[in-house]
């Protein structure tokens, strides 16, 4: 079908904005499937429908940040966000003893927008801000279990080499053992409070730095904070991202929603009978 004056528009509007804003369009608004990099062999990227299906499926989304040790000068905050690795090891072996099965956000994409079936019990395990944990810490229980996940990175700090964090090499070995990659925007600002030309450029300017860096299509993001609105959702669809994860609470996933997925935070205090709890 040939593209509406309206789109037409749109993508001019949009092309101009980010060029303003030293971006290049996001392929999904110039309707390229292409993606950056060396990308042969890898998958296609994901277009949502113009009109979003009406259906729901019941998939627990679980937010970690932080998988380690905490020492006694740790800032409360951060050790509210940190998961001891030995429980973090319990938490998973319990997910595998009761026949939850980890999938991938590509899986949770095709169920909720094209009703393709997911396996009994399904689940998302995610990791927030990138840091090193993800990789030395969850990376191999998870393996072990062969289990998957997706890490959500702040582009803007692979940039100043801040050692807390992934490197591009860390990464691509998490990607080899099964966890998937997202973006957590270029530099962890609250959204809502940006303009639309600064909004797309934490949006679109990570989406590319890490499909430049990773040679594939990155669709994935999780809000900074959890700190979202309409505008804030409609512009994350506009900037090429196919799914989003707040950190509202809940396990029912809409498919008129893709980009306001709900989640289960999961800290320090949780634990095995938490973690239980919150999926019976």
């Amino acid at each position: 079908m040939a593209p509406t004056f309206a789109s037409r528009l749109l993508v001019f509007l949009t092309a101009g904005l980010l060029s303003g804003a030293g971006l290049a369009a996001p392929d999904a608004i110039s309707g390229s499937v292409g993606c950056l990099g060396d990308c042969e062999g890898t998958l296609s990227r994901l277009t949502l429908p113009r009109r979003l299906p009406d259906r729901e499926v019941v998939v627990p989304i679980l937010m970690y940040h932080r998988i380690n040790v905490s020492p006694p000068a740790t800032p409360a905050i951060t050790r509210r966000l940190t998961v001891h690795p030995s429980v973090f090891r319990r938490q998973m072996q319990w997910l595998r003893r009761h026949r939850y099965h980890t999938i991938t956000q590509r899986e949770l994409f095709l169920a909720l927008i094209h009703r393709r079936p997911l396996p009994l019990k399904p689940i998302l395990i995610t990791f927030d801000d990138g840091y090193r944990d993800a990789f030395y810490r969850a990376a191999p229980v998870l393996s072990r279990l062969r289990m998957r996940a997706t890490a959500y990175v702040i582009t803007g700090r692979i940039v100043d080499g801040d050692r807390a964090f992934l490197s591009w090499g860390l990464m691509r070995g998490l990607e080899r053992r099964g966890i998937e990659i997202g973006s957590h925007s270029v530099n962890h600002r609250g959204l809502t409070q940006l303009s639309d030309r600064e909004l797309l450029r934490e949006l679109v300017g990570s989406r590319r730095a890490l499909e430049r860096g990773l040679g594939h299509p990155v669709q994935w993001f999780a809000y900074p904070f959890g700190d979202y609105d309409a505008r804030v959702e409609r512009l994350a669809r506009r900037a090429g991202y196919a799914l989003a994860v707040t950190t509202e609470a809940g396990s029912v996933q809409s498919a008129r929603r893709p980009l306001a997925l709900r989640r289960l935070r999961i800290i320090d205090s949780t634990g095995v009978s938490g973690l239980a709890a919150m999926l019976q």
